[in-house]
C-alpha cells in the first residue's frame, strides 16, 4: 500500500482517537526482568522482532526509534506517527528534516497537532548551570571530571593525551602522563581509603601499533607521579568507575560489554559480557546491596552486589531511561546525563522506596546553547560538575583529528541539585 492510502486511513483513524490510559505500576513490587543483549540484538531489524523487543525494554527510545525507521521504511504511516507519538510523550524531540516528514505523515488531524506541540516544547532550552572552568585545548578529548573532596580541585581525564589534568588555581592546569596510559575516562575518590581511581583502556582512539595499559590506575593521597597498575582480564577495556562502601571498583567495559570489580588487589569478571550492550555508568544503591547500571541502548539494570542476579530498573510512568552516560545516586535519586537523547539532557530520576522503579523523571538541563555534548562528571557540594564540550566528534579512529577540525578549550560546568 502507497502512503498516500495510509494517510487517509491514519486520517480517519484519527478523528476518533484517544489518549490511551497509562496503567497504575505498583512500585512495592520486584524488579522486572533485564534480558540479555548483545550486538545480535541491534541487528534486529523485522517490525516484529522490534515490537517484541520494545516489550522487553519498554523505555528505550533506541528501540522505538529502530521501530520507527521500520515502519517508516515499509511505507507504514499509521505505525510511524504512533512511534514518534510514543517518542514524543517522554520528551524526545527530532531534528528539523525528520520532524516535517513525521507532521507530513500525520497529515491535518489532531495527532498531528498534538504531536508538533509536543515536539516543539520537547526541544525548549532549559540552561541552570554555570561555567566553571575551562581546561586547555592541548588536553585532548576530556572525557571525565571529578572533584577532590578535600580540596574542592578539579581533575580531569584525557581519551586522546592520555593524561590528567588537575587545576591547581584558576586557569592554571597541571599534568600528569601516568606510564603506559590508554584512553582515560572514569574516576573515582575512595575518601576513607585514600585512594583516586582512574580507567585506562583501549576506547578506540589509540594510534596504531600502541598497546595501552588496560586496566585501573590507583593514585595514593598525595603520590599524583607512582600509581600501582592493576591489569584487567584479556581483551577488557574499562571506563566508568564507582567505589563501593566496603572500597571494592566497579568499572564497565563499553565496547565488550562486561562489568567488572577490583578487590583484593586483583580485577575480576562480575558480569559476564552478552548481557549488557554498551554499559556506561555506574551509581551504588542507597542501600549499598545493588549497583545501577546505564546500557546506552536499552535502559537502566540493577545488580544485586551478592548474587550477581541482573533485573532491570522499572518504570511508574512514561520516560525514557536508555541513551544515558553517567549516571551517580543523590539520596533515593538518580543524576543521569541524557546524551543519547534529543535533545540530549541532564535529568533527575526519583526512585520508588525499594528501588526497583523509576516513579519521575525531572529534566534539569536541556538543549543548553553553550553545549556540544555534555559528557562525564562528579557530584560535590550539592552541585554537578561536568563536561559540557565533548569533542569526539571531532576526532577519528585512533585519535587523529578530522580534517579541518581542530580542538577547543574544554568547558566545565556546574549544575546546582
Amino acid at each position: 500500500m502507497r502512503v498516500s492510502a495510509l494517510l487517509l486511513a491514519l486520517a480517519a483513524a484519527a478523528c476518533t482517537y484517544q489518549r490511551p490510559v497509562q496503567p497504575v505500576i505498583p512500585v512495592d513490587r520486584a524488579a522486572p526482568v533485564w534480558r540479555a543483549v548483545s550486538a545480535g540484538t541491534g541487528a534486529v531489524s523485522g517490525e516484529a522482532e522490534l515490537a517484541e523487543l520494545a516489550l522487553a525494554y519498554p523505555d528505550s527510545a533506541s528501540v522505538h526509534l529502530r521501530l520507527l525507521q521500520a515502519y517508516f521504511g515499509a511505507e507504514n504511516a499509521a505505525g510511524t506517527v504512533r512511534e514518534a507519538l510514543w517518542l514524543a510523550v517522554r520528551g524526545y524531540s527530532f531534528g528539523e528534516d525528520a520532524r516535517g516528514r513525521i507532521l507530513d505523515l500525520a497529515g491535518e488531524t489532531a495527532t498531528a497537532d498534538r504531536l508538533s506541540r509536543l515536539l516543539a516544547q520537547n526541544a525548549v532550552r532549559i540552561e541552570k548551570s554555570v561555567a566553571t572552568a575551562s581546561v586547555p585545548d592541548d588536553v585532548l578529548l576530556v572525557e571525565g571530571v571529578a572533584v577532590d573532596p578535600l580540596t574542592g580541585g578539579l581533575i580531569v581525564s584525557s581519551v586522546v593525551s592520555r593524561t590528567l589534568a588537575s587545576q591547581s588555581a584558576p586557569g592554571v592546569w597541571n599534568t600528569v602522563s601516568p606510564s603506559d596510559a590508554g584512553n582515560l575516562s572514569g574516576m573515582a575518590f575512595d575518601v576513607p581509603r585514600g585512594m583516586f581511581w582512574v580507567a585506562s583502556g583501549d576506547l578506540g582512539m589509540m594510534p596504531q601499533g600502541d598497546e595501552p595499559f588496560r586496566g585501573i590506575y590507583g593514585f595514593r593521597q598525595g603520590e599524583p607521579d607512582n600509581p600501582i597498575q592493576i591489569a584487567a582480564p584479556d581483551g577488557v577495556n574499562l571506563s566508568d568507575v564507582t567505589v563501593a562502601a566496603d572500597g571494592t571498583v566497579y568499572a564497565s567495559d563499553p565496547v565488550g560489554g562486561g562489568i567488572y570489580m577490583l578487590a583484593g588487589g586483583r580485577i575480576s569478571e562480575f558480569v559476564a559480557p552478552g548481557t549488557f550492550r554498551s554499559p556506561q555508568g555506574l551509581a551504588i544503591s542507597a542501600d549499598g546491596r545493588r549497583i545501577y547500571v546505564s546500557d546506552y541502548r536499552y535502559g537502566i539494570a540493577i545488580v544485586d552486589l551478592q548474587t550477581g542476579s541482573v533485573s532491570r530498573l522499572g518504570s511508574a510512568r512514561p520516560m525514557i531511561l536508555d541513551g544515558i552516560d553517567g549516571i551517580w545516586r543523590v539520596g533515593n535519586s538518580l543524576i543521569a546525563i541524557q546524551n543519547g537523547m534529543m535533545p540530549m539532557r541532564i535529568v533527575e530520576i526519583s526512585l520508588s522506596p525499594n528501588g526497583n522503579y523509576a516513579t519521575a523523571l525531572k529534566v534539569l538541563e536541556q538543549n543548553h546553547s553553550e553545549w556540544s555534548e555534555p559528557l562525564g562528571g562528579s557530584i560535590y557540594g550539592g552541585a554537578l560538575y561536568y563536561v559540557s564540550t565533548g569533542q569526539w566528534d571531532k576526532f577519528e579512529a585512533g585519535g587523529t583529528l578530522k580534517d579541518g577540525l581542530s580542538p577547543i578549550p574544554t568547558q566545565v560546568r556546574r549544575l546546582p541539585l
